[in-house]
């Protein structure tokens, strides 16, 4: 008994990802694709990109800061007695 095909409303037949991928059966070696010049970030976004990647990382980032200062202040208040009275 044939398999009848899944069809979809929103599928109009063209590759959004490329499936050429290294280590893959249907691999084939091209030469370097250039990227054009107007897909490459300017020195302005590429600045704006780490500035929002620090932003976003910088409440992880203190919270463990402040955890491991927490924890090396403590040992040293409890190795020295000072919890002691």
């Amino acid at each position: 008994m044939p398999k009848n095909k899944k069809t979809y409303a929103d599928d109009d037949g063209r590759t959004i990802v490329d499936m050429n991928v290294e280590g893959m059966p249907w691999y084939t070696p091209r030469s370097k694709r250039k990227v054009a010049k107007e897909d490459k970030p300017t020195r302005r976004e590429t600045f704006a990109m780490m500035r929002a990647w620090f932003a976003s990382r910088l409440p992880a980032i203190l919270a463990i800061v402040v955890g491991v200062g927490l924890a090396v202040g403590l040992t040293v208040c409890w190795l020295n007695g000072w919890f002691i009275k």
